[in-house]
């Protein structure tokens, strides 16, 4: 389990206790975190749960793959070099802590 602090664009912070296996993404909608809404429910087809991962964590991640990156061109907001899709950003008990940034827009 980790411990995620999401990042509102106001600067609110929501905390949530996510299981490992689900994604970043999941665990989000499951709290109702506002600003990532997961149409397509984790398909990487929407681009609606685009985040930035603060950049202490962004090593511990796997790597973005080309469907992730193809999706990330195509996301509402800036991409920045740690922009990720929160869909394909699996929890595991080394993300604890992790702050996911919402962008204001998604889409």
């Amino acid at each position: 389990m980790a411990n995620l602090v999401y990042v509102q664009p106001n600067g609110a912070r929501v905390s949530v206790d996510a299981p490992d296996g689900i994604t970043v993404m999941q665990a989000a909608v499951d709290t109702a975190v506002e600003g990532i809404i997961g149409a397509c429910a984790g398909s990487c087809a929407c681009g609606t749960c685009h985040v930035y991962i603060d950049e202490r964590y962004t090593s511990l991640l796997p790597p973005i793959t080309p469907e992730e990156d193809h999706k990330l061109d195509e996301v509402a907001a800036p991409v920045k070099r740690n922009s990720r899709m929160a869909c394909r950003v699996v929890v595991t008990s080394r993300l604890d802590g992790m702050v996911v940034h919402i962008p204001k827009t998604q889409g």
